[in-house]
């Protein structure tokens, strides 16, 4: 079983979606009609203790960077839409070795990161559990009709563009700190010429596999131009680490070529990194920059897997 694979089955069994729903699941957020030219963005995220960061031992994470991850997670899901958040609501269930302390401190962290942003924590539930410590959030926003972006739009003759950079996640703590791109979002979605978006959690390959099925093209990635966190970096950890954050973009070559010339935020690099084309008989993929297969070596991350 994988996580795409469970979900593929499992959309078809939640019926036919209410004339209000704009955007169903398989996006990075849902969308609901809420007012006239408005979208009302919803999203859940979960951080689950010595799986999104490390609970306990002599190595454990601060509890207060676990409790901005999780909102920070659910910020990007609003980002990748072209959304500003609005709200959130949060359920926590503490395993046995948190305490009060732990608790106000995960919270430290999530509302410190909350007021930077403008979300407001509206409700949400606390609970115990005899083994294992997990947080979800839930969150909306609000983006215009025009504005939002889904994993769906890439059209052959599209450019493929990133923000930031890529790999080693986790052993530069970037998993934990990293800025959700919301201003950089906000600006794509103002183009028209960007015709698809999403965020990248599970791994470069992984996630630009989803845009190139969701739009039915295929990627011709060119794994040389991917910007690396660091020098040590390998292009096999860029393309499958995850928890990087970052957008992955679709835009015809006009837009793509005039948000190259004219990107405003010089400390997050936007890159060409590829072309999309109609796919061939192998159908919807992602491919070496001459159409050849390509091997990542670690093709992304699957919770049903690790």
């Amino acid at each position: 079983m994988t996580e795409d694979r469970f979900l593929h089955q499992l959309f078809p069994r939640l019926g036919a979606m209410p004339a209000e729903v704009v955007v169903g699941p398989g996006d990075d957020c849902a969308a609901v009609r809420a007012r006239p030219g408005r979208l009302l963005l919803l999203a859940v995220d979960q951080v689950v203790g010595d799986r999104h960061y490390r609970l306990a031992g002599p190595d454990a994470d601060p509890p207060a960077l676990a409790g901005r991850k999780l909102l920070a997670r659910n910020l990007s899901d609003i980002a990748a839409m072209g959304g500003v958040p609005l709200h959130a609501l949060v359920a926590a269930t503490l395993g046995p070795g948190q305490d009060e302390a732990w608790l106000n401190a995960f919270f430290d962290g999530m509302l410190e990161l909350a007021r930077a942003t403008g979300v407001t924590l509206i409700g949400g539930d606390l609970a115990r559990a005899p083994h294992d410590t997990v947080a979800s959030l839930t969150i909306t926003g609000e983006v215009a009709d025009a504005e939002i972006k889904l994993r769906s739009g890439a059209r052959p003759g599209d450019i493929f563009l990133a923000t930031g950079g890529f790999g080693n996640s986790f052993p530069t703590r970037h998993h934990l700190t990293f800025t959700p791109r919301l201003r950089e979002g906000r600006l794509l979605a103002r183009h028209p010429g960007v015709h698809a978006m999403m965020d990248v959690s599970d791994g470069l390959f992984l996630d630009a596999s989803r845009i190139c099925r969701a739009s039915n093209v295929t990627l011709r990635l060119d794994p040389a131009r991917i910007p690396l966190r660091t020098p040590q970096t390998t292009i096999a950890q860029a393309l499958g680490d995850g928890e990087d954050y970052e957008l992955i973009l679709a835009a015809d070559p006009v837009t793509a070529a005039a948000l190259e010339q004219t990107w405003p935020f010089p400390d997050v690099p936007l890159t060409r990194l590829g072309e999309f084309r109609a796919p061939d008989a192998a159908g919807p993929q992602v491919t070496g920059p001459r159409g050849e297969p390509l091997q990542p070596g670690h093709a992304g991350f699957d919770h049903f897997q690790e």
